[in-house]
Order: C-alpha cells, then structure tokens, then sequence
C-alpha cells in the first residue's frame, strides 16, 4: 500500500521541512499550512509503522490466530484504496489508530506486557480495513478481534456482545457504507449516526459559529489513553453535555483572545479524550507523539482552563510531530535535568517538549489575564508569572546540558528571545511574589530529592564541624540519582499559593482539603508573609522529623525571605547536601547554625 500519490512501489516519502515553517514552529506558533506539513510527516510515519506491522505479524505464529492475516488485512487496505484513498488515509490518520500500532510493535518488541493473545493485538487491522471500507461505502468481509465482548471500529465506534469469550472473534462486512457485525445469533446493525442496541457510536462535537473546532469526544476507544488498552468509560448524557458547554466555551475564548492558536489547533486536532479527575488543584491533561491530534484531559472546572490545556497540548502534539522530521537533540538523553513543571528528572528530549509546552502556557497566560471579563486577573498574573519563570530556568538548563543539535539551538534560541521580550510585562505584586516562592520551593524540594552529595565532601565537612572549625570549601558537585518514589510532591504548594490569591479569607483551610493534607504551619506563614514565624516553626519541624524534604526546603525559604540570605541560599542550592551533612552528624546539629556555618564556605561558583 502506497501514499496517495505515491508509486506503489516506492518507500514512504522522506517528508522536509522548509525553514520557514521551522522558523514558525521555533517561534511557537505555525498555521494550518505548518500543520498540514507535520500531518503529511505522520501520514509517512504511519506507513513505515504499517510496514513494519507487516513485518512483525510474519515473524509471529501466533499474529493470526482464528483472524485473517495481517497480510490479508493489508490486501484489503490495498483494494480499497484503489478506489477510494481518501477514505483509507482518514482511517490510518486517526489518532488512536496510530497509538494501537505503536503499542502493538512495542508488544512484538518485548516493549510492554498484555494479557490479550497476540491475534487481538495484530487483529486490530481488520477493523481499520472495515472502517476504510464503510467510509468508501464498499462492500467488505472480514473476521475482528473481540475484547470482553467489544470490537472498535475506528472513527465509527463500538460494538458490544454478551457472553463472549474474554478474547473472541465476530464476523463483520459493510454493505452501502454500513456496517454489520456478528457473533453468535447476535448482528449489530450499526446505524449511519447514534447509538442503537449493542452499538455506541464515537460521538463527534462541532462548536462555534463561522470558526468552528470538531472533534470526536472518545469514551470509547483503547487505545485513547497513554499506555495499555483500557476498557469504554461512557459519558453520561448529563456530561457529555457538560463537556459540550465547557468546550464551546473554551472555543469562544481561544478564537476571540487567542486566535492563530485556535485556527491551527481546529486543524490539527481532531480527538479529545475526557479522562478521570486526579487529586489536588490541577486539572490532568497529556498527548502522546504515537497518537498525533488527540488531547486527553479530565474534567476542567471552567473554560479558561479547558482553553489553556487545549493551548498546552497541541504544542506539545506539534513538537512531536516536528521531531518526527527534524531532530533536536543528540539522543533520547539520561533523565537527569531539572524540568520546573515536574517532580522528577527528564531527558532532553522530555525537556524540550516540557520548554516547548509551557512556552504555549506562558504566551495563553500573558493575553489571558487582561482579556476582558476576566474573573481573577490576579491568578491569571500569577500563573502567567509563574509559566514564564518555569519556561525560562528550563531553557537555561537545555542550552548548558549540551545535547541540542544545531536546529535544537535555533529553536531553543528563538523561545529564549520571546520569553526575554516578555520581561518588562507589569504583573500584580503579589502574584508575582508567590510564583517566585513557588518557583524556589519547586527547584530546591527536586534538588533534595534527586540529588545526592559528594560523599568525601560530606565527611570532611562532618570532621570540620565536630572539630569546630571553619567549614572547608564546598566545591564538589552533586549526582543527580532520580528518586523513582518522588514523582509526585509539589501539588501542596502550589495549591497554597493559588488559595492566597483566590480566596484569602479561606486560606487556612487549604490544609483541610485533600491536595493540601500534608501542608504545614509553617507552609501557613511562609506563604502569609511571615517569613520570620515560619523559619522558626520549619526548624522546629527539623527537629521532630529530621528527614522531612519539605521542612528543610521551607527553612531555606524562610530565612531567605527573613533577610539571611546566605544562609537561606545555600540551603536553597544545596539542600542534599546540608540534608546528608545533618544525617552524618546524627541529626544533633541546630538547623539554622549548620546552614550558616555552611554558607561561610560556598564557592560562589556553585550553581
């Protein structure tokens, strides 16, 4: 099977990118014709994932089963596109088609563990070629995997039988551009739009008015989540409605404030995936590179925050798209750098997509909080602050580690001259003071917790203390050594801080909620104001529980802001090591005396 326009024979076409579609990318931004390009890149990649499919299924005996083949699936693809291509191309660019073939090769690879027989799995095909066939309204037959009574039908939707066998197989055909599935004495008639028995369609939503943005809202397909196949999680009425609103509104404020963003985003995605609600403040939102145009997100409490995950994920979908095309970086990378949005250390290629995420976060920010009606500009102050500061220390960070080609450094660079343009912007006092806590509290409670000491520095420095002399020169970098069970501790924090700005008069409640359980009394007064109260209160917290990251990363804060500026920064720079120091002296030494002690000694040339 070949590319629309391209010799049968031929290998997928080597798409290029031309500079000036880089340069609109490396600017943050790039309309549809830059969007039409990265989607001509995964039409390519689609195929050499298919043909490596192909591949696969014959070194796999068990790739079969009571299916047919993968080769008879591909034959299929074959014929229909002979005689309607664009009906095959809008089934293979669907984004879940392309997440199940990544998955399925992963599999082949020894890449992931499932339960399902190999035939489910490779099996899949057949479905893509029954779509095909039912958009190209061409009659079809064929046999499809069944998992716990369910086959999906890409695009269409998904069939349901009782009482099958957990992996099982219904036959299948297509007359007139239906489709009709079986499985015993049971036929699914599937209708040409709606839900009927045994059937529930991939439900497609169009909002605004002369700008329209359509999308399959996708309750229904395995593979729309990140890693393996998970069952349907059918929307109610009742939220599938409310999901409409939320996005018809979210629409309005992306095409009114936000507008080149929205018109690309209408073009390049065209799957949004409602996922469960987590813990804490945030609202949950991720893309994958194997699934190009699909956005999953839970639940948003308000529009402006379905607006910016939208903003979020479609940069991030378009990196990945572009480095599909071009590379960036030198390799995948260790994941040992410092990313301010995550709890735990990324690669630099994790990096880059983090940089190039919240670029697209700080740029909805900056226009966002003084569009008009606004309900808390000062939130929007503060996360447009807080976006701008996490986006800036990051490409500090991917410029010094050295892994960036030659077009890596272009784009970084052009990011870098953007957020440098946005210095000067006013911002709310206040908001800007708590972001560059929050900021603080971020990069010092990762460096506590991924980081380790020199182990000979700490004990000559354990020798000079208990000998009581001055601390020798602390000149020994530390290791980064991810912590795999420090992934998720930063929501406290930031969740204080953004309680402050909206809504002061409940602010001491927050630690009554569930994402800010694990807050202190000192939490309470270093974010108050009262950094004095809370220097002494985290050090008395030392005391109690001497390996508490987050009462030495708030000592830190806290004499910092009292005025100890030496002191609160070594702490701040180094917390691993003022920890293990502690650790080795068997926790006997004053907190706040140690941190000052160790601050005589710090070589300024200490990162």
């Amino acid at each position: 099977m070949a590319i629309e326009n391209e010799p049968a024979t031929s290998g997928p076409t080597r798409i290029q990118l031309a500079d000036d579609l880089f340069e609109q990318l490396a600017a943050g931004g790039g309309g549809p014709e830059v969007i039409a390009r990265l989607q001509d890149g995964q039409r390519s990649r689609r195929m050499v994932l298919l043909r490596a499919l192909l591949g696969a299924a014959a070194e796999d005996p068990l790739s079969t089963g009571p299916l047919p083949s993968v080769a008879e699936a591909w034959s299929a693809l074959e014929r229909i596109q002979e005689q309607a291509p664009a009906a095959v191309q809008a089934v293979l660019q669907h984004p879940q088609v392309g997440a199940w073939l990544s998955f399925t090769l992963r599999r082949h690879r020894g890449g992931t563990v499932t339960t399902a027989p190999a035939h489910i799995d490779f099996g899949q095909l057949n479905t893509v070629a029954l779509a095909a066939a039912a958009l190209a309204r061409l009659a079809h037959r064929t046999r499809v995997p069944l998992r716990g009574g369910r086959v999906l039908v890409p695009r269409h939707g998904m069939a349901i039988f009782d009482g099958c066998a957990p992996w099982d197989v219904a036959e299948a055909w297509t007359e007139g551009g239906r489709i009709f599935l079986r499985h015993g004495e049971v036929t699914v008639d599937v209708p040409e739009s709606g839900d009927a028995p045994g059937w529930l369609a991939l439900r497609e939503v169009t909002v605004g008015d002369v700008d329209t943005f359509t999308v399959h809202l996708d309750d229904l397909d395995p593979w729309r989540d990140l890693a393996d196949p998970v069952g349907p999680a059918r929307l109610s009425d009742t939220a599938f409605a409310v999901w409409v609103k939320l996005l018809q509104d979210a629409w309005t404020i992306l095409i009114e404030h936000h507008r080149p963003t929205a018109v690309a985003l209408a073009a390049g995605v065209s799957s949004l995936v409602p996922l469960p609600a987590g813990d804490g403040w945030d609202t949950r939102s991720a893309s994958t590179g194997d699934a190009f145009g699909a956005i999953m997100c839970s639940l948003p409490p308000d529009p402006a925050t379905l607006a910016v995950s939208l903003a979020h994920e479609f940069m991030h979908i378009k990196l990945g798209g572009l480095m599909h095309l071009v590379p960036l970086t030198t390799g995948p990378g260790n994941p040992c750098l410092y990313a301010p949005w995550r709890d735990d250390p990324r690669p630099a290629g994790g990096l880059l997509q983090g940089i190039y995420a919240f670029f697209g976060i700080t740029e909805f920010w900056r226009t966002q909080r003084r569009a008009p009606g606004t309900p808390n500009p000062r939130l929007d102050d503060f996360e447009y602050a807080y976006s701008r500061a996490q986006t800036r220390e990051a490409i500090g960070v991917a410029t010094a580690d050295g892994t960036l080609t030659e077009r890596g450094r272009r784009f970084v660079a052009r990011l870098a001259a953007a957020i440098d343009g946005w210095s000067a912007d006013e911002l709310d006092e206040q908001a800007a003071d708590l972001a560059r806590l929050v900021a603080d509290s971020h990069r010092a409670g990762w460096r506590i917790r991924h980081c380790r000491p020199d182990h000979a520095e700490v004990t000559a420095l354990a020798a000079a203390w208990s000998a009581g002399t001055p601390a020798p020169d602390l000149r020994a970098p530390a290791e980064v050594l991810p912590d795999p069970e420090m992934r998720h501790w930063s929501g406290p924090r930031l969740g204080l801080a953004r309680r402050r700005l909206v809504a002061p008069d409940r602010y001491a409640e927050a630690r009554t909620t569930s994402w800010g359980a694990g807050l202190s009394d000192a939490d309470l007064a270093l974010f108050a104001g009262r950094a004095g109260t809370a220097a002494e209160l985290f050090a008395a917290a030392i005391t109690e529980t001497p390996e508490s990251p987050d009462a030495w990363t708030g000592l830190g804060l806290a004499l910092h802001r009292s005025g100890d500026t030496r002191g609160g920064g070594v702490l701040l720079r180094r917390p691993d090591l003022v920890l293990a120091l502690h650790r080795t002296l068997a926790a006997t030494a004053a907190p706040i005396a140690l941190v000052r002690w160790l601050a005589d000694a710090e070589s300024t040339d200490q990162p």
